[in-house]
């Protein structure tokens, strides 16, 4: 007994490795991607030069987008790899790899060994995993710990023995997934609990074993002191933007143009859970089947299904539409999907042949789509990106062997060619289709001519008619703002001894060089497309000519000049 329990930390230690491996892999070869990631790690830039991890800003205001919990994390990352896409990212891939270790220890005594680690290996090898376990934003971190929530509330639930353990790191996740994106780290795990003691008839064993009297001080002593700290020392601005605003406005409605029809999410779910996703329709046909007996006597997959259905029905309620929102309903499906592939491996429930044929064509058809669509339909509108034909050949190739292999009754060798096809598209993404891409992306190599200029010598930062966050960080030191100019005539505010660094489109160079007064010179460093705005744009450096320079004050570091 105790060879095998040895054994399966042994295989749950080393997918923990090859995970951390797989979502590390390239992860520092691409800048920042617009707009969430470099806002985030500039706001940490800012906290950094402020010598204030508790206060987030971003170009010198309050930031009430997010809590504390991912700047820490990331500030972590700094601290190893430096302030680049590496340390930004790397706790991300940690995080990654220990929601696959966590789901491979806590389904063992749910569901045994095999399901266990077959549900990591789906988790890890899921299209949006490749994406989201490499991004330096707060979602990773909120899902890994919405995941431990939930789950070991149903273990407590379905053991005894094990409750008081379990339930109070239900309450130890839910407070630092507060600390991570706010309410939405208890509220919605707390819903899924109520519903599921209620379709079972059992809320009462909510405040009788629920462990209130020690879980509930447990979650405010984690969660408590930051937001006491930093609405203290912001009058509570902080906190009344981040409920309101943040919070609440992006319920009621949509931010930053993210919408979408009521169906988003479910197109949204199925192709991030890609290629795994071609059976859902026929794990839930089975599960639909047995809906007579789940009140009472299917406890595990009723707490999934309500974990999955309600975290996806909160969010399609929601205005704003993102589809990292419901990635936290992920895991439950996945455990679905892995205790059905295992009966099929057992063979004690074998599907019909039309269902795997049209889930196979379905995957080979989705494949063949991304061929089309990158090799002829977005050159059309945007002929600046490379050629991308082979994007889709690794969903088609493993959808044509996994049929042929299932059709021998090669169960597990089926399902490994859909991972290693995953495995080897993640592979095309990282190291063959983004770095292409990425060169469209001007402003890391716009902050590095600034740095070759300017040296440790001051500088600023301006903007006229387009700006990425990303700009801001690459161009930009320490807490270094940048001014948005909403007219030309404002250049005259913003000059002064220092050199500016001005970004905007260059259609309009010749109108910016025509407002800048006679005794500044201008000089074009560089011109390059970008790809969000789909146009060329132009890096100006704009300085004081020298026998003139002293003769006009410093707007950014004296007496602040009312704009026109």
């Amino acid at each position: 007994m105790q060879n095998l329990q040895r054994g399966f930390r042994i295989k749950a230690l080393a997918l923990f490795f090859l995970a951390f491996l797989f979502f590390a892999w390239g992860t520092g070869n691409t800048s920042l991607w617009d707009i969430d990631e470099p806002i985030y790690a500039q706001s940490l830039k800012d906290q950094i030069a402020a010598d204030n991890l508790v206060v987030p800003t971003y170009n010198d205001r309050l930031m009430p987008d997010k809590p504390a919990l991912n700047y820490w994390l990331m500030w972590s990352g700094v601290r190893l790899l430096g302030m680049n896409s590496w340390g930004l990212r790397i706790g991300s891939a940690l995080v990654g790899a220990l929601l696959v270790f966590y789901l491979i220890i806590a389904l063992r005594r749910l569901y045994g060994e095999s399901i266990a680690l077959l549900s990591g290996l789906l988790t890890a090898t899921a299209l949006h995993s490749t994406i989201i376990f490499r991004s330096a934003t707060p979602d990773p971190l909120l899902i890994l710990l919405v995941t431990i929530a939930l789950l070991s509330y149903l273990r407590g639930y379905i053991y005894p023995e094990i409750r008081t353990r379990e339930f109070h790191w239900t309450y130890a996740a839910m407070a630092l997934a507060t600390l991570d994106k706010g309410p939405i780290g208890f509220l919605l795990p707390g819903l899924i609990i109520v519903l599921f003691l209620l379709l079972r008839q059992q809320l009462p064993l909510l405040w009788k074993e629920g462990r209130l009297t020690t879980g509930i001080p447990l979650f405010l002593m984690i969660m408590l002191p930051w937001y006491l700290a930093v609405g203290i020392e912001t009058h509570w601005n902080w906190d009344r933007l981040f409920i309101f605003e943040q919070n609440i406005g992006r319920f009621d409605d949509s931010m930053q143009g993210h919408r979408g029809p009521w169906f988003y999410y479910l197109i949204s779910t199925f192709l991030g859970m890609l290629p795994w996703s071609i059976f859902l329709p026929q794990v839930l046909h089975d599960l639909w089947l047995k809906r007579r007996h789940f009140l009472q006597n299917q406890a595990i997959p009723l707490f999934l299904l309500l974990w999955a259905g309600t975290w996806i029905a909160f969010f399609t309620l929601s205005a704003t539409k993102l589809p990292n929102y419901v990635w936290e309903a992920y895991p439950p499906l996945f455990i679905l999907l892995a205790f059905w592939f295992d009966k099929i491996r057992a063979q004690s429930k074998l599907p019909q042949t039309w269902g795997l044929a049209l889930s196979f064509s379905t995957l080979f058809l989705i494949g063949l789509a991304l061929s089309i669509f990158a090799a002829w339909i977005l050159p059309l509108r945007e002929p600046h990106f490379p050629g991308m034909v082979e994007i889709g050949f690794p969903y088609m190739l493993a959808a044509v062997f996994a049929m042929l292999l299932i059709w021998q009754k090669h169960w597990p060798a089926a399902w490994a060619s859909l991972g290693v096809g995953s495995i080897v598209l993640s592979g095309l993404l990282v190291f063959v289709i983004l770095p292409p891409i990425n060169a469209l992306k001007p402003s890391r190599a716009m902050g590095q001519e600034i740095a070759a200029i300017q040296g440790k010598h001051p500088y600023h930062l301006a903007s006229w008619d387009w700006f990425q966050p990303s700009f801001l960080f690459y161009a930009g030191r320490g807490d270094m703002p940048i001014r948005h100019l909403s007219s030309l005539a404002e250049l005259r505010t913003v000059l002064g001894e220092n050199p500016l660094y001005l970004v905007c489109p260059s259609r309009d160079v010749s109108a910016v060089e025509a407002a800048i007064p006679q005794d500044y010179r201008t000089q074009n460093l560089m011109t390059a497309y970008e790809i969000y705005s789909h146009e060329n744009i132009s890096l100006l450096q704009i300085k004081n000519l020298p026998h003139t320079k002293g003769t006009r004050p410093d707007p950014l570091v004296s007496d602040p000049v009312k704009t026109e």
